[in-house]
């Protein structure tokens, strides 16, 4: 028998019912390989619904007895993981308690400063710097020396090391999936063929500040897709790519991996795409691969607010991707954003009577949070956008629309919704 590891580690993801944090099964597959912690860190994950009980969640912490607690946080989840801390502090008070992911990683310094009973911060990516910090305190080294990290220094208050350069080869953190930390699920199975976006949108944190693209490979890509779609019970999964057709080569490349597995009715569901860079050709390609519904724009069609987001429209072409989908039997999603700097409410109506007249598969109406890390977050001030500061930083007012008409319009944005689904 094995000797009981001297660093019991729990990992903790808070998401939507059903869902299970991907970002931590990459972090967990990458401490788990790291020869410098073979035989002394035992890991187990956690993957709780967001609605469940702060108390409950340091109940399940409590009764594993760890020695380090790791959340992945982000807008939506915060409120319920910061409750947690507070509570798991003064139950499991010996266990270091580590957050990460994209609510807390830009503004890793303000986050230890409201929260107390939190020891560190992972900023950007974790696959390295976690087992990085997981060594620091076996060998009782100082966590805010660790490349990455934020954390609280006796004596000089919270300090940050400086960042650590992004992952080079992609293909070097383990997949989570093919080593067994994440059992796929029908909807909750994941693939992120990439990481980056090619667009610079205001309001987004997809990219998390890096212009670069960088891919897995093809090898890794396929063999993911394989244990997925070849797993007992599951129909369907999808990716988590910002842009799922991001070139024409690649998008050829997928839907000629994925079309085997779609004869079998294997679906992908729900992937984003650039509607306005598809045509039927490409919608073609969609079918092929199995694609059953796609998440596009427009966002907004206002002139004013498209420029202060960075953030182009085509609308002939928007409309003419829209149109060769429907034809190919794919579902459109399209999303409309209540709240962007610049938008009157006349072109927040507009956008509602543009989506509407498309007749797409489904509407999305949602009101803009302000994220950390975003150019609409560094710009707030400058673009007079009030919102509110604890996650997930809902618009409360812009230049051009009070508090009062923002709520009016998401109501009328919900009765629209409603009414678009309930239609016969």
């Amino acid at each position: 028998m094995s000797p009981a590891p001297r660093q019991k580690v729990a990992l903790v993801g808070l998401s939507s019912v059903g869902y299970r944090s991907l970002a931590l099964g990459y972090v967990r597959a990458a401490a788990q390989a790291d020869p410098r912690l073979a035989g002394s860190s035992g890991f187990m994950t956690l993957d709780l619904d967001v609605s469940v009980d702060p108390w409950w969640v340091a109940f399940r912490v409590a009764g594993l007895r760890p020695d380090v607690v790791g959340f992945s946080v982000t807008c939506w989840n915060a409120r319920a993981v910061y409750d947690a801390c507070r509570l798991v502090r003064r139950s499991v008070p010996g266990a270091v308690i580590v957050l990460g992911g994209p609510e807390v990683s830009p503004i890793a310094e303000d986050v230890l400063a409201a929260n107390p009973d939190v020891d560190a911060v992972v900023r950007g990516e974790g696959e390295e710097t976690f087992p990085e910090l997981l060594v620091a305190l076996l060998r009782d080294r100082p966590l805010w020396r660790v490349e990455g990290v934020t954390a609280r220094r006796e004596g000089s208050g919270i300090v940050s090391a400086p960042d650590r350069p992004l992952i080079a080869d992609l293909d070097t953190i383990p997949s989570p999936y093919l080593a067994g930390v994440i059992e796929p699920a029908e909807g909750s199975a994941y693939i992120e063929t990439y990481r980056g976006c090619p667009h610079r949108c205001g309001y987004c944190f997809e990219g998390k500040g890096f212009g670069r693209i960088r891919s897995f490979s093809r090898e890794r890509v396929q063999a993911e897709v394989d244990h997925l779609a070849t797993t007992a019970g599951l129909r369907s999964f999808s990716f988590i790519d910002p842009v799922f057709n991001l070139t024409s080569d690649r998008l050829e490349w997928l839907a000629g991996m994925l079309e085997p597995h779609a004869r079998r009715s294997v679906r992908l569901h729900t992937i984003e795409v650039d509607i306005e860079r598809i045509g039927p050709a490409e919608a073609g390609l969609l079918r092929r691969a199995g694609v059953a519904s796609v998440e596009t724009g427009p966002q907004t069609v206002g002139e004013r607010a498209l420029a202060a987001c960075r953030r182009t429209f085509d609308r002939e072409r928007f409309v003419a991707g829209v149109e060769a989908l429907r034809a190919a039997g794919i579902s459109v999603e399209c999303d409309l954003i209540v709240g962007l700097p610049g938008d009157r409410a006349s072109d927040v109506l507009d956008g509602m009577r543009f989506a509407v007249g498309l007749d797409p598969g489904s509407v999305q109406l949602s009101s803009l949070h302000v994220l950390p890390g975003t150019d609409l977050w560094a710009r707030a001030d400058e673009h007079r956008l009030v919102f509110d500061p604890e996650p997930p930083h809902e618009v409360v007012s812009t230049a051009d629309i009070p508090f009062a008409d923002l709520r009016r319009l998401e109501l009328c944005g919900n009765a629209l919704m409603n009414l678009y689904k309930a239609r016969v």
